[in-house]
């Protein structure tokens, strides 16, 4: 999932040099990737088995 979040961010910079008329999907790439972001850290510290100060 994590290598899917970085796609999505090196796809939204692409877009963002290459092809400037498509900043609205580059916009919307953008807050896909911020909230799997979220969804993945709010997954990995609720189920976690050790506390976060111990990683």
């Amino acid at each position: 999932m994590e290598f899917l979040n970085l796609v999505l961010i090196f796809v939204t910079a692409f877009l963002v040099l290459r092809a400037p008329g498509r900043e609205r999907l580059a916009f919307r790439l953008l807050v896909i990737s911020t909230i799997l972001m979220v969804f993945l850290f709010t997954m990995a510290t609720r189920t976690g088995l050790l506390p976060g100060v111990n990683y």
